[in-house]
């Protein structure tokens, strides 16, 4: 990780008790407006013409998240992305780093006093590159996907959460030095599902992990503050 990404950390460092990830469940509480920080690391193959090429991403970021209405969020995220290949000569032996940026929309579409079905919507987009005096190497994609899910109020200050979502991916790979060429790659709709605890540390803060399988294989940790 460069000094950025570290300089990053440490800046956020007093917000780690107080900032959630941006897929979590949206709630209908007064709070209208909600500030995140979020840590996830992912494992995901990506589909070129004539291999697959298993990817590692990792993200450390931060997510604002304000109502639009009454059972609809809107959100908007970001932060550095770190990626690794195993088996790529362009990228044997490189962790590639960048940028993500991703937009979403929540609903609560069923609201319970213990049960609630809610669904969202999202888009992102991540840049990475390493540049050196022989080679150049940027990968970028697209990822869009859709989940459902329901979230069950356990005793009191726990939540459990989970749902099935489906989702693509659509990419491109750019060499240039020693190695010169343009590849497209994609990961086809995939379905898969995803698991969620969190815990109420306070009046309007939450400390969460969520697990993940289908268009990507991984984990997040969270901390969520409501405002």
């Amino acid at each position: 990780m460069k000094i950025r990404g570290v300089l990053l950390l440490l800046l956020f460092q007093p917000l780690l008790v107080e900032g959630a990830g941006p897929m979590t469940p949206p709630d209908s509480q007064a709070s209208s407006l909600d500030f995140s920080m979020r840590f996830a690391r992912q494992k995901i193959p990506l589909e070129y013409a004539n291999r697959i090429q298993d990817s590692t991403i990792r993200w450390l970021g931060v997510s604002l998240r304000e109502k639009a209405g009454k059972h609809v969020t809107l959100g908007m995220y970001g932060g550095y992305a770190f990626l690794t290949q195993t088996n790529n000569p362009v990228t044997a032996g490189k962790e590639l780093d960048g940028y993500h940026a991703g937009f979403t929309l929540h609903g609560l579409l069923l609201e319970g006093q213990r049960v609630s079905l809610y669904g969202s919507l999202e888009y992102i987009y991540q840049k990475t590159d390493h540049k050196n005096d022989a080679q150049t190497v940027v990968i970028d994609w697209v990822q869009s996907q859709a989940q459902i899910g329901v979230m069950v109020n356990l005793v009191r200050s726990w939540r459990l959460y989970g749902g099935g979502s489906y989702g693509k991916v659509d990419g491109e790979e750019r060499a240039s030095g020693s190695i010169n060429h343009t590849l497209s790659f994609e990961r086809g709709a995939k379905s898969g599902g995803f698991l969620g605890l969190d815990l109420n540390v306070e009046t309007d803060g939450y400390i969460g992990i969520e697990a993940r399988s289908g268009l990507v294989r991984g984990g997040e940790i969270y901390f969520k503050r409501r405002f």
